[in-house]
């Protein structure tokens, strides 16, 4: 357990506020020509979703402009209340924005999500994206996917130089306000979002990007104050460093004094990572998805799509591992987590809570005789189970990625018979769990009933 939470870490790689320095100039924004270089993002949606069926356009532009760098100023505790300081002015970068908006700009609903797109491996991977796009386009969202780092900034200059011979980031410490001023953009350039402007602008960032978003909140969200709710998806209990560190503070809370909501979601893997940092106050929420992993099958899916189109990892292979990747459905609970965070940002109720994941000591899941977990959120098809549904796989052709990838291991048809006798037993169980969860706020209701259908044409038992 230990050897797996340190690996875990290793991939998941105020006081008051001292005053910053005056804010920059706004980042001007360029579009990139749809047919530049190979004629696609690197890492977006062309040939992977068809995003015209669903009234929907993805466009690319550059975002030019100077950053700031910043310091930690005294001692940053676990209370996440860190004083923070300006320590550069004026470094020049250029970075890219993928833009998924509604054709129709009447459709557009009022809320803007910014990725904070994720490096983990080397090349830019759109997770949030990958499991709420659903959620956002039948909400008529529009989503901006940031290349925030350098590693995915090289990237895309060694995949299409000719698309992306202009971006250009010296290193991670631009990225805290590289992050702010794509959100200064957005508000400040109607082209981005078909002529329209934002109500809610929200900062979302995955595993490796969660743990800088975990920083962003505690110590550049309250100095520059340009998001109305930041989702933070698949963090550890540590934080990112402010500068080039490699490693930043071992344990950190999100401040409690933040004028804006928080919202912390966790799949099962990453509790045994972040138990001692768990939270639900008045403008943090955190909730923990039993049988879910860091990443799975869903997402996988979609990444396996765009590498084979952009070859950026493994020469475009498909990702594989020992055994089936976790298959359960996550996005359910992002998706409502999003609509949640949507909501309070407007100034609407805080979301509902969630029981933890049951554990011992804060460092090992319990689990039933089926061995999925006890307690946490437990959406339908983990409440009405077919499989064990496991945190944590192995082997593999991508070094990490299986043991972020869970497992699916079928219960044996005995177990499933003794368990629904027969089809209408099965789909009446899995029918009423779906119902709690919409009634607890788990589950929206278009997921709700995707869900039920795909139990109904399921061959159970």
């Amino acid at each position: 357990m230990r050897r797996t939470l340190l690996v875990l870490l290793t991939v998941l790689l105020p006081v008051f506020a001292v005053p910053a320095a005056a804010e920059a100039a706004e980042p001007t924004v360029t579009a990139v020509p749809a047919n530049a270089g190979r004629g696609w993002p690197v890492s977006g949606a062309q040939g992977v979703l068809d995003l015209a069926a669903r009234g929907y356009v993805e466009e690319e532009y550059l975002l030019s402009g100077r950053a700031d760098t910043y310091e930690q100023a005294g001692l940053w505790t676990d209370d996440g209340r860190w004083a923070t300081r300006v320590a550069s002015t004026g470094n020049p970068y250029t970075t890219r924005l993928v833009v998924v908006r509604p054709r129709d700009a009447a459709r557009f609903s009022g809320t803007v999500v910014v990725e904070w797109l994720n490096v983990s491996f080397g090349v830019d991977i759109p997770v949030d994206f990958s499991q709420s796009y659903e959620h956002f386009l039948r909400e008529g969202d529009i989503y901006v996917g940031l290349t925030t780092q350098k590693a995915g900034a090289d990237k895309l200059k060694s995949l299409d130089p000719a698309r992306y011979g202009a971006v250009n980031l010296s290193g991670d410490a631009l990225s805290y306000d590289i992050f702010s001023q794509a959100a200064q953009a957005v508000r400040a350039n109607p082209q981005l979002l078909g002529g329209r402007t934002p109500t809610v602008v929200l900062g979302t960032g995955h595993s490796q990007s969660a743990l800088r978003l975990t920083t962003y909140a505690n110590a550049i969200q309250p100095l520059r104050n340009v998001y109305d709710g930041l989702m933070i998806h698949g963090r550890a209990a540590l934080a990112a460093p402010i500068g080039e560190g490699v490693i930043g503070p071992l344990s950190a809370r999100i401040r409690t004094d933040l004028g804006v909501p928080v919202f912390v979601l966790q799949s099962e893997t990453d509790v045994v990572a972040s138990a001692s940092v768990r939270q639900d106050t008045a403008r943090v929420r955190t909730w923990e998805v039993a049988g879910t992993a860091h990443a799975d099958q869903y997402g996988l899916d979609l990444y396996n799509a765009a590498n084979a189109r952009d070859r950026s990892i493994n020469d475009g292979a498909p990702t594989t591992c020992d055994k089936p990747v976790n298959s359960m459905t996550f996005r359910y609970a992002e998706n409502a987590a999003f609509r949640h965070l949507d909501r309070w940002a407007r100034g609407g109720a805080a979301p509902p809570t969630a029981p933890p994941i049951a554990m011992l000591f804060n460092l090992v899941v319990l689990r039933d005789g089926d061995q999925n977990a006890l307690g946490g959120i437990r959406l339908p098809d983990f409440a009405v189970p077919v499989a064990t549904y496991s945190p944590n796989n192995s082997g593999g052709n991508v070094p990490g990625a299986c043991m972020l990838l869970g497992t699916t291991t079928p219960l044996s048809p005995q177990r499933i018979r003794q368990l629904y006798p027969d089809h209408a037993t099965y789909v009446a169980k899995f029918t009423a769990a779906a119902d709690r969860a919409v009634q607890a706020g788990y589950l929206l209701p278009p997921d709700r009933d995707e869900a039920v259908a795909r139990a109904q044409a399921a061959p159970v038992p």
